[in-house]
């Protein structure tokens, strides 16, 4: 195992993809241990729900004509989409979104109703995916743990595409790991990075890549500043976030924005 001082220049160059493969490649090779690892993860569930609720909220709130979508981009082994749906109850279709079969597959192992469905996709290829299927647009929209595995360059276009799929007066809501604003941040995120879920995943056999991965990812990840700042370039306002709690107090960030009323 690779100590963090072995890694080339930090964390703080870009983060690629563990081994040379691709991402999804390594997600498929997690997917079997994926909900085992983060049930372990102290808050994980309850952080997702806090999300799906503030999202819920504010994208269902008041009457609800005909039978209002929701999407989650992202949603790998469907955890958030399951956080979605019990925040949201009945009479609400959500599409689940991912790049890796994997996770597809161990998300539809699940038992869902039949107003839940899955699709693979890339985020960048989100609006492919919408005309394909002919969704209508979606009164609001989750995305977890997603833009950081999207190269920097390429963000603020996924970011459009992500808005697009949402209607006029609709909502966004975003969650991940954010660290490079604090030293503290950084310090905690490494050590429990290094000290549990790196052993974690290697004693459980849960591809322990993708962990070293997540690790510099989250330390390569934009700040909440600059996030917030791609929410605002694609148009986004009402823009709110939520610093997380216990040990992810700092770390997790949750961003809930607005597309507004009138855009095109």
């Amino acid at each position: 195992m690779r100590r963090p001082a072995d890694q080339p220049d930090g964390a703080e160059r870009e983060a690629s993809p563990a081994d040379g493969s691709t991402l999804s490649d390594e997600f498929d090779r997690a997917a079997s241990r994926y909900d085992l690892l983060t049930m372990l993860n102290p808050g994980y569930g309850a952080a997702l729900h806090r999300a799906a609720r503030a999202l819920v909220d504010a994208a269902l709130a008041g009457p609800r004509p005909g039978a209002p979508m929701l999407l989650d981009v992202g949603c790998g082994s469907g955890l958030s989409t399951r956080a979605l749906l019990a925040e949201a109850g009945d009479g609400v279709e959500v599409i689940g979104v991912d790049a890796s079969a994997g996770m597809l597959a161990q998300a539809r192992a699940k038992p869902w109703p039949p107003r839940v469905a899955f699709v693979q996709a890339r985020a960048e290829e989100l609006g492919r995916a919408a005309a394909d299927g002919g969704w209508p647009p979606a009164a609001g929209l989750m995305a977890s743990y997603l833009l950081r595995n999207i190269p920097k360059p390429d963000r603020d276009a996924a970011v459009a595409q992500l808005v697009a799929r949402v209607r006029p007066g609709g909502w966004v809501v975003l969650q991940d790991y954010h660290v490079r604003h604090s030293a503290r941040a950084k310090a905690v995120w490494t050590a429990v990075c290094w000290a549990v879920v790196v052993p974690l995943a290697t004693v459980l056999r849960a591809n322990p890549a993708i962990y070293r991965y997540l690790w510099r990812s989250v330390l390569a990840n934009d700040s909440p500043a600059e996030l917030i700042a791609r929410l605002e370039r694609a148009g986004l306002t009402d823009i709110r976030r939520h610093p997380g709690t216990g040990w992810q107090r700092g770390i997790l960030h949750t961003v809930l924005a607005r597309r507004p009323e009138g855009t095109p």
